[in-house]
C-alpha cells in the first residue's frame, strides 16, 4: 500500500467498516476485460480471523458463468464517504473521508441447501442489523437463489477520516 497513514490493519477497525458498508464491487475475470458487479453482500470471520464474503443474485447469469470458468475473483467495499469541505477554502482544497476494505479470493457457486441458508441468514443479518437466528429463510427461497461464496485470500483496507480540523 503506497500510502501507509491510511492503512488500517486493527481487525476491530477493519469489521466496523464491513458493518458500515452494504455494497461489494466484485470483479469477475473474463477473456478481455473484468467484470464488475455491485450487490449486497454479508461476511464472517473464522476464529483465526479469516474473512469469508457471501453475494446472492439469480440462480443463472454472467457472474455465475464466469465463476464456473475461473473462481479467482477481486472485490472492493467502501462505506460510501462523504465529501469534506475546507474550514477555509482559500487555504485548502475539498477532499473526500473514506473507509474501505479491497481484496481477492476464490469464488464459489453453493449448491447446498444448508450452507444457502446460512449465507442468506449472513446476508440479512449484516443489512438489517439483526442476528441471524431472526430469519427463517424459506425452502422456496433457498431452492431459487444464487448464492456465492468468497474465501477471501488477502485483503487490505484504508481510511481518509474526517477528523481534520481544517474542515467542516
Amino acid at each position: 500500500m503506497r500510502r501507509k497513514d491510511r492503512e488500517v490493519t486493527a481487525i476491530d477497525e477493519i469489521k466496523q467498516i464491513l458493518k458500515d458498508s452494504h455494497v461489494i464491487h466484485s470483479g469477475f475475470r473474463t477473456d478481455d476485460y473484468p467484470y464488475v458487479v455491485p450487490t449486497n453482500f454479508g461476511y464472517e470471520f473464522n476464529d483465526d480471523n479469516n474473512l469469508t464474503l457471501y453475494i446472492h443474485g439469480a440462480p443463472v447469469g454472467t457472474k455465475r458463468e464466469l465463476i464456473q470458468k475461473d473462481g479467482r475473483m477481486g472485490f472492493e467495499i467502501d462505506d460510501g464517504g462523504q465529501l469534506m469541505v475546507p474550514k477555509d477554502p482559500k487555504q485548502n482544497t475539498p477532499s473526500f473521508a473514506y473507509r474501505s476494505v479491497m481484496g481477492y479470493g476464490d469464488a464459489e457457486l453453493v449448491e447446498d441447501p444448508e450452507i444457502k441458508k446460512h449465507a442468506l441468514q449472513v446476508i440479512l443479518a449484516h443489512e438489517t442489523g439483526q442476528k441471524l437466528s431472526d430469519f427463517d429463510v424459506s425452502e422456496k427461497t433457498i431452492e431459487y437463489v444464487g448464492i456465492i461464496k468468497i474465501a477471501v485470500k488477502s485483503y487490505t483496507a484504508k481510511a481518509h477520516g474526517g477528523d481534520d480540523p481544517e474542515f467542516k
